[in-house]
């Protein structure tokens, strides 16, 4: 979790740099183990809100690579509250954008939107967070997704394999032997349980990192 906090405060401090101003923010823990950060800046009526998860490909069971890349996808599902394909409708109807990215240490997801939407933003994460609908119709539509996925940027791409077969060269022990999209194996084999299990082992709020930066007063964030 310090690692993670290390790297949002490198991203601050590699932006202060090339505006060649400091920027200041407030960091704090929740209750629930939940970090935060907040910025505020009024520059533009908008408000980024991102959740860094310390979760990616090295935390694989190393018989089911490519689940923390499968939940990017899978956990715009939906929600106990948000029905299936009616996540990305909440953000684009508030005139918003988002998107997710994962990697070996981490799965990172962000909402930018209007400022006075940042409950909005807040709301969707926490349901992410705290209710995402971990079930068949969903895995297997997304395993579909991630399986095609693969085909595009690696399988069938020249030189699409070359990142992957260098790390098992690398990292013959190490958790960065297997790449992050993970095999096609590997999510055939996997049953629903085995999502279930990750989602209760990895998506807790003293897990993550909450980031809020832009149009916001700090003391009414906080409450």
């Amino acid at each position: 979790m310090k690692g993670l906090i290390s790297f949002f405060l490198f991203l601050f401090a590699g932006l202060t740099a090339s505006l060649g101003q400091n920027i200041k923010f407030v960091e704090y823990e929740m209750p629930n183990g939940l970090k935060v950060l907040l910025h505020e800046d009024h520059s533009t009526p908008i408000v980024a809100v991102s959740v860094m998860y310390h979760v990616g490909s090295k935390n694989e069971n190393p018989e089911r690579t490519g689940f923390a890349h499968f939940f990017e996808h899978l956990l715009f599902e939906g929600s106990e509250n948000i029905a299936r394909g009616e996540f990305d409708d909440y953000i684009s109807k508030a005139g918003g954008m988002n998107n997710a990215n994962t990697w070996y240490d981490r799965t990172y997801y962000y909402e930018v939107l209007p400022s006075n939407q940042l409950a909005l933003g807040l709301w969707l994460e926490s349901e992410r967070m705290l209710h995402a609908k971990v079930e068949q119709v969903g895995i297997e539509t997304q395993r579909q997704v991630v399986k095609e996925e693969r085909r595009q940027r690696v399988d069938n791409q020249p030189y699409g394999r070359l990142l992957e077969e260098a790390m098992m060269r690398l990292y013959t022990r190490h958790p960065y032997h297997h790449s992050v999209i993970g095999s096609m194996e590997h999510l055939d084999a996997a049953q629903e349980q085995d999502y279930v299990q990750f989602y209760k082992d990895f998506y807790r709020p003293d897990n993550a990192i909450l980031s809020i930066a832009g149009d916001i007063d700090i003391e009414q964030t906080k409450n």
